[in-house]
């Protein structure tokens, strides 16, 4: 019985402690190290969870073309790195980021409109759209670290 009780107080003990990090206030706030910007971008643009949207091969190649790039449909990584390998100036990476955070800014949209719609999923879209704000800032990061080396 005495097991029970302590298998159960332990049990709580996770619980409250899971409970309290659903606002992600335990994970730690740190900026994960990359070998290079590219890596980076491409990393957190085949995830959602890394960069708060999701990029599909469509909206890779909308992106593709506003740079006026051509590139194919094939993985996604193949065609985030070949975006990324297409800038040579730093003007051109000003204008692919610029164009990243409106695809960003477009798909926050739509979350508002199901934060609107869907008042329970309001968490949910509020940690994607924070995870969003930082891809963005991480976008602003690496085009001043790079305006020199291009």
């Amino acid at each position: 019985m005495d097991d029970i009780k302590s298998l159960r107080a332990e049990f709580e003990a996770l619980r409250k402690q899971n409970l309290e990090c659903d606002d992600n206030t335990c994970q730690a706030d740190y900026e994960e190290e990359f070998p290079d910007y590219m890596v980076e971008i491409t990393t957190k643009m085949l995830s959602p969870a890394r960069c708060g949207v999701y990029f599909s091969k469509k909206d890779i190649a909308a992106i593709a073309m506003e740079c006026k790039e051509v590139i194919t449909l094939k993985q996604r990584q193949m065609m985030i790195t070949h975006l990324l390998k297409s800038v040579f100036e730093p003007e051109q990476m000003e204008h692919l980021f610029n164009v990243i955070k409106h695809y960003i800014d477009i798909k926050l949209s739509y979350y508002d409109e199901l934060n609107d719609t869907f008042i329970s999923s309001k968490p949910f879209f509020e940690e994607r759209k924070i995870q969003a704000n930082k891809f963005k800032k991480a976008l602003d990061r690496i085009l001043q670290d790079n305006k020199d080396s291009l």
